[in-house]
This record gives C-alpha cells, sequence and structure tokens, in this order.
C-alpha cells in the first residue's frame, strides 16, 4: 500500500499528460517543410525624396502555381536625416537644450546666399509605411500582382537609438545637434524655396504598383523570370510631387545551389517619364536596380536572409549633392514559417554606401499567407 501511494504520488497530473500528448502531436505541424517559396524580399528605397517616384523592388521569380493567392502585409519604420553640406556652414537657431531648429523663418532669411546653388535640401522625418501586396497565379508559369502602400510621415522613435549607436564610432555630422524625433523637410533651388514642410502626416495612401511575373527558364537549380511593373500616378507624395506613369522591365531568378543555401538574383530597367511641374522640376531620370540575396535553410521554421540592394543615381550630377552617385543598401532578416501556409519575417535596413542619397535605417515586419 505504501508503494502504491508513492507512485500514485510521483505520478504526472493527468493535464500535464495530455498536455505533453498534445505538444508531442502538434510538434510535427511546426517543423513541416514550408508549402511556398517566399522568394527576395520586395526591399524599397525610403529616402523622403525618392518616394515620389518608382524605386526598384526585388521580385520573387517562382510563379505560385494557377488559382493560388498570397497576400502580404508589409510595414518598416525608415529614419532619414540627410541635409545639403552647405547648411552646415550657416547659424541655424537653436533650442533650450542647445540643439539646431530649421525653420521657414531661417530658410527663408538666407535663400539669397543660396541663389547660386542648383539643389538645397534638408530632410529630416521618420516614415511608417504599410504596404498591402497580393498576388495571383493566371498560369502555371504567369503570375499578376500589386503593391498598395500607406505611409506616416512623422518625428518616430528611432532618433535616439541611432544617436546611441552612432557613438560607437560611426559618426554622421549634425544628428547629435538637431532636434529628436522633429519632421522638417525643405527643398530650394536657386535661392527659391520649393518645398517646406514641419507638419505630420498620417495615413497618405500611395500610388499602386501593379506587376506581371513570366516564367523564362526551369530546371531543377534555376528559375529565371521576366517582370514588367507599372506605377499610375493616382495620388501626390506630400501634396505637392506627382510622377509620371512610372515602368520597370526586368529579369529576376533563383539558384538552388545546396539543400541548405539559395540564392536570388535580378535587375530591372526603371523608366520614369515626366509627371507634375514640381515633381519634374527635380529633374529625376531613369534608373536600373539590382538585388543578390542568400537565404540559409539549415532549419525548416526558421530561414535567415541578408539581401544586398543597389541603385544607380537619380537626379543629374549638381553641385552641393550626392543623388546622381549609386547607393548600396542591405536588408538582413529572418523569415519564421508560424504554419505551412503563414510567414512572420523580421528584417533591419541599413544603408552601407552613405552618400546621403538613402534613408539611413529602418526596422520592419511582415505577414505572408498562401491560399
Amino acid at each position: 500500500m505504501d508503494v502504491a501511494r508513492d507512485q500514485t504520488r510521483h505520478e504526472p497530473p493527468r493535464v500535464m499528460r495530455r498536455a505533453a500528448l498534445a505538444f508531442l502531436v502538434i510538434l510535427p505541424l511546426g517543423a513541416e517543410e514550408p508549402l511556398h517559396e517566399m522568394g527576395p524580399f520586395p526591399t524599397r528605397e525610403m529616402f523622403s525624396l525618392y518616394l515620389p517616384t518608382m524605386a526598384y523592388q526585388p521580385v520573387d521569380p517562382t510563379p505560385l502555381g494557377q488559382g493560388h493567392w498570397r497576400w502580404a502585409l508589409n510595414w518598416i519604420e525608415a529614419n532619414t536625416f540627410q541635409f545639403s553640406d552647405i547648411l552646415a556652414q550657416e547659424g541655424a537657431l537653436k533650442d533650450a537644450t542647445g540643439r539646431l531648429v530649421i525653420t521657414r523663418d531661417f530658410v527663408q532669411a538666407n535663400l539669397s546666399k543660396w541663389k547660386n546653388v542648383p539643389v538645397l535640401y534638408f530632410f529630416d522625418e521618420e516614415i511608417a509605411r504599410f504596404e498591402l501586396q497580393g498576388r495571383y497565379g493566371l498560369t502555371d508559369r504567369t503570375d499578376l500582382w500589386f503593391f498598395l502602400p500607406v505611409q506616416n510621415h512623422t518625428g518616430g522613435f528611432l532618433d535616439p537609438l541611432i544617436e546611441d549607436f552612432h557613438k560607437l564610432g560611426f559618426e554622421q555630422y549634425g544628428r547629435d545637434r538637431v532636434l529628436q524625433n522633429q519632421v522638417t523637410l525643405v527643398v530650394a533651388q536657386y535661392g527659391k524655396l520649393l518645398f517646406y514642410n514641419d507638419q505630420r502626416t498620417v495615413g497618405r495612401t500611395q500610388d499602386p504598383v501593379l506587376g506581371l511575373t513570366q516564367r523564362l527558364l526551369q530546371t531543377p537549380e534555376w528559375t529565371v523570370s521576366g517582370t514588367f511593373s507599372l506605377k499610375p500616378p493616382l495620388t501626390h507624395t506630400y501634396e505637392v510631387y506627382q510622377s509620371g506613369w512610372d515602368q520597370s522591365y526586368g529579369i529576376t531568378a533563383q539558384w538552388r545551389a545546396a539543400p541548405r543555401h539559395v540564392f536570388y538574383f535580378g535587375g530591372a530597367f526603371i523608366s520614369r517619364p515626366h509627371g507634375s511641374p514640381d515633381y519634374t522640376a527635380l529633374g529625376f531620370r531613369d534608373g536600373v536596380g539590382l538585388h543578390a540575396t542568400w537565404e540559409y535553410r539549415k532549419w525548416r521554421t526558421v530561414q535567415p536572409y541578408l539581401q544586398l540592394y543597389w541603385q544607380s543615381g537619380y537626379l543629374p550630377p549638381q553641385p552641393y549633392q550626392h543623388f546622381d552617385q549609386p547607393s548600396l543598401q542591405h536588408d538582413l532578416g529572418v523569415h519564421w514559417h508560424w504554419t505551412p501556409r503563414t510567414t512572420l519575417t523580421f528584417r533591419y535596413l541599413n544603408n552601407i554606401s552613405h552618400n546621403g542619397n538613402t534613408a539611413d535605417m529602418g526596422l520592419g515586419a511582415s505577414l505572408t499567407a498562401h491560399f
């Protein structure tokens, strides 16, 4: 009797036994091979001056299959602090903490000094971009897709984090001298103020992007597809700038080099015709974009990736700015295949080239579902 009571005392409770059995049943579902490829992440340039126009975005080369859908909701919080070098020579106002304040009065008071400067700019803001993406398998070789973005332009919350990072030895001149988490946007040409804004903007719908992907080659190791996309000019960015009918023509590919290593490559030519007078006056030119991606597949449910994202310059060469220079960024992230049909992605976007023509950094998250 004493031995029996002792065994009963140490036997796991019935609830615990059932929970353990349920865990053993559910565990294989969490480790099941994902049913669908994610492809390269559709990274986008988030620099303030680049938002009205079409930017290069990588496209998945693998068709979904006829009748299949993929839906994704992407969010990125991107911080921009870039300004013309000539502004560093002027004495702006200071607040009670000693930080510089760029105001409309300050800019207008100094315009006469800048009458020989083709483009003068000051961008300090944080952009939250929410992008709904849908993709549909029209045939086994052809997919149709669209992007529909909504943006918030605010002071955000990343400035203190970025300042602390730069204290480690990666100094960015001026960042610790201006107000944190502010919105200030200035564009001037030859001593004329073209644009000034210091107000938050929330919930602004941007131009959609409509696209088509056509598979051109399929082998056990390679998938190669052609892509075309169009951005109709339906909205005004900052309520001022409206692009033309921007288009892109590109090639995108996947190379399954080994079971644990998958690579993506691609590029596209982007045509940027004239838009509204204010937009056209900035002088946007046609461009080229490229991406190269490595995805590591040691684990079934967690797949990290590193993507390099390159773009040509987007304005003609002019003094006091570097918008004619190319830019290189990295998109470092991880896909967590939450269920066989649902994937969460977390990512960190950062500027590598430091030519003063890209957003400084961004943090993002995405939810993708296949049907």
